[in-house]
């Protein structure tokens, strides 16, 4: 799949993963809802409307930071895109679409926990959230489960291997790859949960 082009610093990073079909359909779905154009929504998320086509047909991968870029201009907040597991015992999770490329991430947490919510990622070699970004969340906890994750804080390289942990604020910049060979893979805990709706602003 052709990689992120929206023009902005911070693209998606190598791999081989496009967003979820389903997901550019939500997106159109909600565009054509608030009544916006291709051209609107575009230019508000600061990226070309060929770009924004693409991505809502499911052809083009998209970094985080775009993507959360997208749900700002229509008022939404990234979860509202998530499919939540319905069982209060889930064994896998749901499959979610959060950008990046060479990324598989799965919600572990039922719609109905409010105080936290997990995710788990799968990273390819190669393979990250394209870039920096911020999440509407007050801490984020991150515990390394297998190969080798490299996280930046604001600035900060964290190496996460099986077993490391680290926590900060969502708020704060970071972004996330898998510089090695094999896959690697986190579990993330977000409290509290990313909102399906976006906040206010006064």
């Amino acid at each position: 799949m052709p990689p992120d082009n929206s023009g902005r610093a911070g693209g998606a990073a190598k791999g081989s993963r496009a967003p979820e079909a389903s997901t550019g359909a939500q997106l159109r779905e909600i565009r054509l809802s608030r009544g916006l154009s291709l051209t609107e929504v575009a230019h508000q998320a600061d990226v070309t409307k060929g770009f924004l086509s693409q991505l809502e047909r499911g052809l083009t991968n998209v970094s985080v930071a775009t993507l959360l870029r997208v749900c700002d201009v229509l008022r939404i907040g990234v979860g509202e895109l998530f499919a939540y597991p319905d069982e209060q015992v889930v064994e896998r999770g749901s499959r979610i679409d959060m950008g990046g490329e060479g990324v598989t991430e799965y919600l572990l947490t039922p719609a109905g926990t409010t105080a936290f919510q997990v995710f788990r990622s799968v990273i390819e070699p190669g393979g990250g959230t394209g870039g920096p970004y911020r999440l509407d969340t007050t801490t984020i906890f991150a515990l390394g489960l297998s190969g080798s994750t490299r996280l930046v804080v604001g600035g900060e390289t964290r190496m996460l291997s099986a077993g490391v942990s680290t926590s900060f604020s969502g708020r704060t910049l970071h972004q996330f790859d898998n510089p090695g060979t094999t896959v690697s893979e986190v579990l993330w805990v977000l409290a509290p949960p990313l909102l399906r709706v976006a906040r206010e602003t006064s």
